[in-house]
């Protein structure tokens, strides 16, 4: 009787299964890591680039710029001029802006590269601030994640102004799709390595079933000849392997069946 799962196929499919799951769980661990780098990396780059702003911006030229009636100031045209132009220097940057930390502890925008008609004129509060903003007014921070507000989703990253004395910040923002774009790329990535691995996973499955099926196949066909009665039949394999110590127990098992019928005949 034809087995339903014979040996070969259990061989195949149990490597593939064990191979999938090997490499899912391997393909996890390297994807999770690598997008918690790729965030530590944007984090960074984010917070380093504020700094980097913040060193182009003197707080003391900013003290005065309190209300909108202030854009008409040279201080404040100067400081949305120079934003500006190192905003359009980077499009991976929606927005940047210089905040004020007021003394009831509440933040204040001061300027805004917003060209929209949008934008956060000198003295409008801001309600959506974060733990890292509020530490971005001492020293360099970033969000841990997506943060959202009337302009949109980001990711932003924040330094103290210079001369700021713990009053200023500069703020940058990273758009949420920009990110999302980031690690999709990784995403996409991952994904075909995990495909590979299991392209790579059948292909040496397939191999291994063929390399088990073709000798039990042929120690089936040879005990079957022996049950027939054809005791002339030998296995001429070289498997160089543990089966070649089988190949040979049923070759000589087939060889001592043969004296002991020719022995009954004499």
């Amino acid at each position: 009787m034809k087995p339903s799962f014979p040996l070969s196929r259990k061989l195949l499919v149990s490597h593939f299964l064990a191979t999938f799951i090997v490499s899912s769980a391997i393909g996890s661990f390297l994807y999770l890591t690598a997008r918690e780098s790729l965030m530590d990396q944007l984090r960074a780059r984010l917070s380093g680039s504020a700094a980097l702003v913040s060193r182009e911006l003197d707080a003391n030229a900013l003290r005065d710029i309190r209300l909108e009636s202030d854009i008409e100031k040279p201080e404040y045209i100067e400081a949305l001029s120079s934003l500006r132009q190192m905003r359009r220097a980077n499009s991976d940057i929606a927005f940047l802006y210089v905040m004020r930390l007021g003394d009831d502890g509440r933040v204040y925008f001061v300027v805004d590269s917003d060209e929209t008609k949008s934008q956060a004129l000198p003295g409008r509060e801001y309600f959506d601030g974060t733990p890292e903003l509020l530490r971005g007014f001492s020293e360099a921070s970033a969000d841990r994640s997506y943060t959202s507000d009337e302009w949109g989703t980001f990711i932003s990253g924040y330094s103290p102004l210079l001369n700021g004395a713990g009053e200023f910040l500069v703020g940058i923002d990273m758009r949420a799709d920009e990110v999302r774009r980031k690690l999709a790329n990784l995403h996409k990535a991952g994904l075909i390595g995990v495909l590979a691995a299991l392209i790579l996973s059948w292909l040496i499955g397939s191999w291994m079933s063929r390399h088990f099926r073709r000798p039990i196949e042929a120690m089936i066909t040879q005990v079957k000849a022996v049950a027939a009665g054809d005791l002339d039949r030998r296995l001429e394999m070289q498997r160089q392997d543990e089966l070649d110590s089988l190949l040979t127990a049923i070759n000589d098992m087939t060889a001592d069946l043969k004296k002991a019928r020719d022995s009954e005949k004499e």
